[in-house]
């Protein structure tokens, strides 16, 4: 099984937030070469960390989780699903902004379970494997 994991999901993680214990756990537990992230959650996250109180330590941290996860280029078959998946949510009028369209389409485009915490823009897209790590039991 190959995991993409989403922009909220590291940012748990690099935050500690209550449940990155669970991340991390499953992290541990992912066969290797199975977990990648997003070039844009790449770019979401570097972003953040800029603006961060200790950017330093979170840079620090999220080097660390490069270790462990490869970063996916967006991809034309990304480009087509994202494409399918836009005309999808405008079509039924639930739109759910820019990059969580983008970032699900290139999961469903690699075959990949999206993780991620944000289940109410992610439940939209039809066809989208998901689990949350942050919640899990």
């Amino acid at each position: 099984m190959k995991y993409l994991l989403d922009t909220c999901i590291l940012e748990a993680l690099l935050k500690t937030e209550a449940g990155h214990k669970n991340i991390r756990a499953r992290i541990a537990a992912a066969p290797h070469g199975s977990l990648a992230i997003s070039a844009l959650t790449a770019v979401e996250i570097w972003t953040g960390i800029t603006g961060a109180r200790e950017p330093r330590a979170k840079r620090v941290a999220f080097e660390a989780c490069l270790k462990v996860m490869r970063v996916t280029a967006f991809d034309a078959e990304a480009a087509r699903q994202a494409f399918l998946i836009q005309k999808y949510l405008r079509q039924t009028g639930r739109q759910i902004g820019r990059t969580d369209p983008l970032i699900a389409a290139q999961a469903i485009a690699m075959g990949a379970v999206c993780v991620t915490d944000n289940l109410r823009h992610f439940l939209r897209i039809p066809g989208l494997i998901i689990e949350n790590w942050l919640r899990s039991e």
